[in-house]
C-alpha cells in the first residue's frame, strides 16, 4: 500500500508518448535511474551506445518519431523507472502497459528476462522500419461512430477511453478516413508515429516475429498483469505463449477496457511509469477516478522540460511512499 492507502499500479505507455529530452533530466541528476538506464542500452549492444548518443544530443541522426527510436527508448524508460521503483521497495498490485508498454511490463514481471526482452524489441522495429509509410490518429469518438466511418485498411488500433478511438493505416487510406471524420464533425489529432501500429499493415511483421520468439524462454509473470488485448488479467498460459507476443503489432490495443478491468477490482494509485502523462490523463476520465476512489501520478510529469523531470519524480516517489537510495 501507499501512503495515501491505495494499492499502486504501475502503468507503461507506448507509441506517441514520446517527446524530445524525455527521460534526460532524470538521467543526469539520479544516478540510481540513470544505472537503470545504461543497463538497458548495454543489453542492445551496438545499438544501445548508438541509441543513447542520439537520445541525449540536441542534433540527433534520427528524429524521435521514428520507430527505431521511438520504441525503444519507450521501453528503456519504462524499463528503467519500474526498475526503480521495484528496487526501492515498491510492490505494484498489478502492471498495465499500452503497446510496447506491455513487453516493458513482462520484463519487470520476469516473463522475459531483459536480454530477451530487449531482442524482442530490437528485433521488432528492425522490422518495423520496411513497413510502408502510414500512421494512426486519434479519435474524439466512440468506437461505433469510429468504424462507421474506416475507409477500406483503416482500422481500430486502440480504445484509450469512451470517446478516444485511435485509428491506423497505410498513409493515403488514413488521410480518407480522417477526412470524412472531420466532415462529419470530430475531432482528429495525429499520433507521433509513421508507421500504423494494430493494422493489418504489419500482419507479416507478425509471422516474422513468431519465428524470433520460437525457442524464447517465457515464465509467468511474478508480478500481476492485466492485459491490454484481453482486458483481464494475463493468464500464465498466454504470458508463456510466444503467439500472444507475437501478434501485438496487429492487434487493437484495448487500455480502456483493461482500465475498467483494473479499477473493478478495488481503488488504486496509478503510476505513469514513462515520458509525459498520457494514461495517466486518460485514466482521470474514470468514474472511480473522477470520484477520487483511485488517482494517478506521472513519474516524469507533463512533457516539454526536463529540469522538472527530478521534482516531479521525488514528489512521486514521496506519495508512493518510496525513499532514495
Amino acid at each position: 500500500m501507499t501512503g495515501e492507502g491505495l494499492s499502486p499500479v504501475l502503468l507503461f505507455p507506448g507509441q506517441g508518448a514520446q517527446y524530445p529530452g524525455m527521460g534526460t533530466g532524470l538521467y543526469r541528476a539520479e544516478p540510481q535511474f540513470a544505472a537503470a538506464v545504461d543497463e538497458v542500452f548495454a543489453a542492445m549492444g551496438p545499438n544501445g551506445a548508438e541509441l543513447r548518443t542520439d537520445w541525449l544530443s540536441e542534433a540527433p541522426v534520427l528524429p524521435l518519431v521514428h520507430v527505431t527510436r521511438s520504441q525503444p527508448l519507450l521501453f528503456t524508460l519504462g524499463h528503467a523507472l519500474g526498475r526503480v521503483l521495484l528496487d526501492r521497495g515498491l510492490r505494484p498490485a498489478a502492471l498495465l502497459g499500452h503497446s510496447i508498454g506491455e513487453v516493458v511490463a513482462a520484463s519487470l514481471a520476469g516473463v522475459f528476462g531483459l536480454e530477451s526482452a530487449v531482442r524482442l524489441v530490437i528485433d521488432r522495429v528492425t522490422r518495423l522500419a520496411s513497413v510502408p509509410a502510414g500512421g494512426m490518429v486519434a479519435v474524439s469518438a466512440t468506437v461505433e461512430e469510429t468504424t462507421a466511418r474506416l475507409r477500406p485498411e483503416v482500422e481500430v488500433g486502440a480504445v484509450n477511453a469512451p470517446r478516444q478511438t485511435v485509428i491506423s493505416g497505410p498513409a493515403e487510406p488514413l488521410a480518407a478516413t480522417v477526412e470524412a471524420l472531420r466532415t462529419d464533425g470530430f475531432v482528429c489529432a495525429p499520433v507521433a508515429s509513421l508507421t500504423p501500429f494494430h493494422s493489418s499493415a504489419l500482419r507479416e511483421v507478425v509471422s516474422t516475429g513468431l519465428e524470433s520468439l520460437a525457442g524464447r524462454e517465457l515464465c509467468p509473470p511474478s508480478i500481476p498483469i492485466v492485459s491490454g488485448y484481453t482486458a483481464a488479467p494475463l493468464k500464465d498460459e498466454e504470458a508463456t505463449d510466444p503467439r500472444y507476443w507475437a501478434r501485438h503489432p496487429v492487434a487493437p490495443v484495448l487500455f480502456w477496457p483493461a482500465l475498467e478491468s483494473l479499477l473493478s477490482r478495488g481503488p488504486h494509485l496509478l503510476a505513469e511509469c514513462g515520458p509525459g502523462q498520457g494514461l495517466v490523463t486518460l485514466a482521470r476520465r474514470h468514474p472511480d477516478v473522477r470520484a477520487g476512489r483511485s488517482t494517478g501520478l506521472a513519474l516524469l510529469g507533463p512533457s516539454g522540460d526536463p529540469g522538472e523531470e527530478v521534482r516531479h519524480f521525488r514528489t512521486a516517489c514521496a506519495r508512493l511512499s518510496l525513499a532514495g537510495p
